[in-house]
């Protein structure tokens, strides 16, 4: 397994919080990080957020498993109070989880690639037609009225099959 993957410090959990929740979550992230076991008003009082945006953000990361709780009882009110933890472990499987994705999308598109002619005009902006939809359009581009020719994707295909080599050995 590549060295990326073996060590996810706390930049790379950063990032990832800021993936899934934005710049918010990163800050809810790095006070939970110096103060674990805090609850969602403590933590919008300590970063003067409003304490529906935070948990709203806290209930995405814990979405994704990239947070746990505890829940505690108010001696004094008898509401449950819960209790928020980063989880850095997770970060690791939420990043292979991500990989996962991105091959599986990645495989479809060779396949297709693979799978078809394509026919292309040549002008910028204009899109590759399929063989038949070439064919249902007289090999004349709908938006330039250029020629549609023969379009080598060849190059496309190797690209993608060696991305796809590079992300299925990180996983």
């Amino acid at each position: 397994m590549p060295d990326f993957l073996l060590i996810v410090d706390e930049d790379a959990v950063l990032e990832v919080m800021r993936l899934v929740g934005g710049e918010d979550a990163v800050n809810i992230v790095k006070f939970l990080m110096k103060n674990p076991s805090k609850s969602d008003e403590e933590i919008a009082s300590a970063l003067g957020m409003n304490v529906k945006d935070v948990r709203r953000i806290l209930h995405k990361l814990i979405d994704y498993s990239l947070l746990t709780y505890d829940v505690a009882k108010d001696k004094d009110t008898g509401h449950r109070i819960f209790r928020w933890r980063v989880q850095q472990d997770q970060v690791l499987g939420y990043i292979k989880t991500q990989i996962r994705r991105m091959v599986e999308r990645l495989k479809a598109k060779l396949e297709y690639e693979q799978s078809h002619q394509f026919y292309y005009c040549g002008t910028k902006g204009c899109r590759k037609y399929t063989f038949e939809e070439a064919v249902d359009k007289l090999f004349r581009c709908p938006v330039c009225g250029n020629m549609l020719n023969y379009y080598d994707n060849s190059k496309l295909i190797e690209a993608l099959k060696q991305k796809l080599q590079v992300l299925e050995k990180s996983i």
